[in-house]
């Protein structure tokens, strides 16, 4: 299976992959963000045909970094931003939540990421505390093994 990785960072062991970015500790949300690469937003957009008709029900979703486009979605897709994802996490644990691992796959097309519960302790192959792993929307499953 391939990785898909477009960016990403991780603690500790390298991913079976090798790709992202190893940084000695778990980071807050903020700099998670940053270090994942995951720090731009998405936008919807309308659609038109090559005559300029609008696309009714349909909308395109773009990243504002770089204009790529992300996908076609209906009008009651509702996009949840990758800050928003990182806040909602940060709300329902409390204070402390630090992240092992996070990033972007298939092109910005999907991100996740793991996190370690606030006055968790990890140790070698032993990790004492749940770990969380959350993804966007459209991200399957089977995907979730390449960050």
């Amino acid at each position: 299976m391939a990785a898909n990785v477009e960016s990403m960072f991780y603690v500790r062991e390298t991913p079976w992959h090798g790709l992202g970015t190893k940084v000695k500790e778990a980071p807050a949300s903020n700099d998670a963000l940053i270090l994942a690469g995951l720090n731009w937003q998405v936008l919807q957009e309308p659609i038109f045909t090559a005559a300029s008709e609008p696309i009714e029900g349909y909308k395109v979703n773009v990243r504002d970094s770089d204009r790529k486009v992300l996908g076609v979605v209906t009008d009651r897709y509702k996009v949840i931003q990758n800050n928003e994802a990182f806040a909602f996490t940060d709300e329902l644990l409390g204070e402390g939540v630090r992240y092992e691992t996070a990033g972007s796959l298939q092109g910005g097309k999907k991100s996740g990421y793991w996190h370690i519960c606030p006055g968790s302790t990890l140790f070698p192959g032993n990790r004492s505390a749940p770990i969380w792993y959350f993804l966007t929307p459209t991200m399957v499953p089977a995907q979730s093994r390449s960050l």
